[in-house]
């Protein structure tokens, strides 16, 4: 799978993805500003290209990002505010014994539960807390298999064998789909408190074509309801993204 992640990843733009789906990001970065302490020594575990490490560290945060994909981080060195970040290097979350015991307030685990199996993602929640210190911060963000279902969906149906098939499966290779609550069990197993569990990107997939051409007032109008309803379960179901807020 390793292999797999870091072929896929080096050509992506995570960044892009995330500005065209802005409700993630936008959400994300209120649950950070309302959870973190001022002043957080933080781990990005799985960083991507930075985008959350590099707002986080010039809100004033001490940041240290990893990641798998040699691009990736590549990337993040050469980026213009690289400097705002404590270190930048490859790592695996299987294996994060580079850093030692309860040494962040804060790690974030944000994309790695996308690609794991079940007893990956218990080993990475379990190394992750470790180097939470007591009454710390875990952020696990995964992909949510009953909303991934209809997005994988072509029009007519077509391809409803395959997304049957990934469905009972939890995976289509590269991604691994789970559910809100496999989620908070894994949490519980690892003995982590939650603190929020949040609908990242709420109803926005579902709601489809309705999007066409919205205005900037009626989407401001949405954000709002999203923001008042992302931590619904009923509504955890439908978001096909979801973040895990928990202390150790």
């Amino acid at each position: 799978m390793e292999n797999r992640v870091v072929e896929y990843y080096k050509n992506y733009d995570e960044d892009g993805r995330l500005k065209r789906h802005r409700f993630e990001y936008l959400t994300t970065v209120e649950y950070f500003n309302k959870v973190l302490k001022t002043g957080s020594k933080i781990l990005d575990a799985c960083a991507g290209t930075g985008i959350y490490s590099f707002y986080l560290a010039e809100q004033g945060h001490k940041v240290t990002s990893c990641d798998l994909v040699p691009h990736n981080v590549e990337r993040m060195n050469k980026h213009e505010k690289s400097t705002l970040l404590q270190g930048i290097q490859v790592a695996n979350v299987l294996d994060l014994s580079t850093f030692g015991d309860e040494s962040f307030d804060v790690v974030l685990c944000m994309g790695a539960l996308y690609h794991l199996g079940e007893e990956e993602r218990l080993i990475t929640v379990q190394e992750c807390k470790r180097l939470l210190k007591p009454g710390g911060v875990i952020v696990l963000s995964y992909i949510n298999r009953f909303a991934q279902f209809f997005v994988y969906l072509e029009e007519g149906l077509k391809n409803i064998g395959d997304g049957i098939r990934i469905f009972q499966d939890k995976t289509d290779s590269v991604f691994t789909f789970t559910t809100p609550d496999e989620i908070e069990k894994l949490a519980s197993q690892c003995g982590i408190r939650k603190m929020h569990h949040i609908g990242q990107d709420g109803m926005m997939y579902a709601l489809g074509e309705k999007m066409h051409g919205v205005s900037e007032e009626s989407l401001e109008q949405l954000y709002q309801y999203h923001l008042a309803t992302c931590e619904e379960p009923s509504i955890l179901g439908a978001s096909v993204h979801g973040m895990y807020i928990g202390m150790k």
